[in-house]
């Protein structure tokens, strides 16, 4: 099982953060309150002297700032396509794999803020747009949002395993999407795209005719198609699936597969691709809940070999996090 421990925000201008004045930082090991240095995945900068120049204190956190909604398009009841106006700056650090925001009412208390992926940018509007699913108390709030609306970010720990898909050149890549969880991987595949990346995308249209993301795929060149992937009834893997999926791993060289769906989704088709071929890469899309971003409250802790990690800052390989020992199927 390859294994690795990286930090989305090591070496940004958000680090060191509050995990290190506090000793607990994920990368550093005298942050870690040992005695010598063996900093892992090193990126350029000692987060220990960065503190140290800083106060002992950490860098100044994201914080909310207003922008303006340019365009809301009603897809479903509960589902929506945000359209908002952002500075350039803040759009250059949300082209990113894995890019989110914590979205909220202006006025809200803080605890209304909802983290969203985005879905895809556009430098000429200076816009992001984000696909918003209508669950329960949080985004009904931010669907009341007509013309203003409250963003902090950028925060870019929406994907888990991107180190598989960064230095992808003139490759062929496969996205599996089911729902509003394929979002994130319509930005991926624009990053896979400017690399000439062939890029192949399977989409369960769930309770649609297509998948909302499938028009956007398309537009950074992708091969969709629309299939029934898990069956609502049964929840098992459908026969059309394992036929085509066997036939594009027989037919293309594909070195790593992006899987965007819920947990559900995501481990039984990781675990029934893995059978097929053991040496396959993945990344997927990040389910787990977020209320701060910061690796503080701990509401993104989940366990892996072990360990509690916070998977809001943690980048972890999705194969240690899914694959189970017995047969999904």
């Amino acid at each position: 099982m390859y294994k690795f421990v990286e930090c989305i925000d090591a070496g940004s201008e958000y680090c060191p953060c509050h995990l290190a004045e506090k000793g607990q930082c994920i990368i550093c090991s005298q942050l870690q309150n040992k005695v010598f240095c063996d900093c892992l995945y090193w990126k350029g900068t000692c987060i220990y002297h960065e503190l140290l120049n800083n106060g002992n204190k950490a860098k100044k956190p994201r914080q909310y700032r207003k922008f303006d909604i340019t365009k809301i398009d009603k897809i479903r009841d509960d589902l929506y396509l945000y359209e908002i106006k952002v500075t350039n700056y803040l759009l250059r650090e949300l082209d990113n794999y894995g890019a989110y925001v914590f979205l909220k009412k202006p006025n809200a208390p803080d605890y209304f803020s909802t983290p969203l992926s985005i879905m895809d940018v556009d430098y000429d509007k200076l816009t992001i747009k984000l696909l918003i699913k209508v669950h329960g108390v949080k985004t009904k709030d931010i669907i009341e949002c007509n013309d203003k609306i409250m963003v902090k970010g950028p925060y870019w720990n929406g994907i888990q395993g991107q180190r598989f898909l960064r230095n992808l050149i003139n490759k062929d890549v496969l996205i599996i999407g089911r729902g509003v969880a394929a979002a994130p991987g319509v930005l991926a595949s624009r990053k896979l795209n400017i690399n000439n990346n062939n890029v192949y995308v399977m989409l369960d249209p769930g309770k649609s005719i297509q998948n909302a993301c499938t028009e956007y795929y398309l537009k950074y060149k992708a091969e969709v198609e629309n299939l029934s992937i898990i069956d609502y009834k049964s929840k098992k893997i459908t026969e059309a699936f394992k036929l085509r999926i066997n036939e594009l791993l027989a037919t293309k060289d594909i070195p790593v597969i992006l899987v965007a769906g819920d947990d559900e989704f995501n481990r039984k088709i990781i675990n029934y691709i893995y059978r097929i071929k053991k040496d396959m890469y993945f990344a997927s899309v990040n389910n787990s809940i977020m209320c701060c971003g910061e690796g503080i409250c701990g509401s993104c802790q989940i366990e892996l070999s072990g360990k509690y990690i916070r998977s809001c800052k943690q980048q972890y390989n999705p194969l240690e996090y899914y694959l189970v020992e017995d047969d999904f199927e």
